[in-house]
């Protein structure tokens, strides 16, 4: 783990959830800032950033394969001569991730969503 990559994606998703609440919240409804809204725009980018990281981390991407192989086989004969079985398919697509960045950006989005269940939970009361 990189902590100097780390402390970037977490100041980026920090940048984005400020710039997602100014926009929001501050211009759009006037409400300015309170622990409702802070928490609100922390868990909206905290969520987005979170399970596209968890599902490359756990390799649950390979669960597609199985998808583009029966589509691609339907409407392409090229595709069906070329790879006779899923096993052959799987084999040419194997592909290696590189997977620091997406645990960097698992717990840097994790952490975005612990502040704002705990800023939640601090709901009503002005943060300034």
């Amino acid at each position: 783990m990189y902590y100097k990559r780390f402390f970037t994606l977490l100041f980026s998703l920090l940048l984005i959830s400020f710039i997602l609440h100014y926009i929001l919240y501050v211009r759009t409804y006037d409400e300015g800032y309170n622990f409702n809204s802070v928490s609100n725009s922390l868990f909206m980018v905290g969520v987005v950033g979170f399970f596209p990281a968890l599902m490359a981390q756990i390799g649950s991407y390979k669960l597609f394969y199985g998808f583009q192989f029966a589509l691609r086989g339907l409407f392409s004969t090229d595709f069906r001569r070329k790879y006779r079985n899923l096993s052959d398919y799987i084999f040419e697509k194997k592909v290696d991730i590189q997977t620091s960045i997406y645990l960097e950006l698992l717990l840097a989005s994790g952490m975005l969503m612990l502040v704002a269940i705990i800023f939640g939970l601090l709901w009503g009361r002005q943060l300034w």
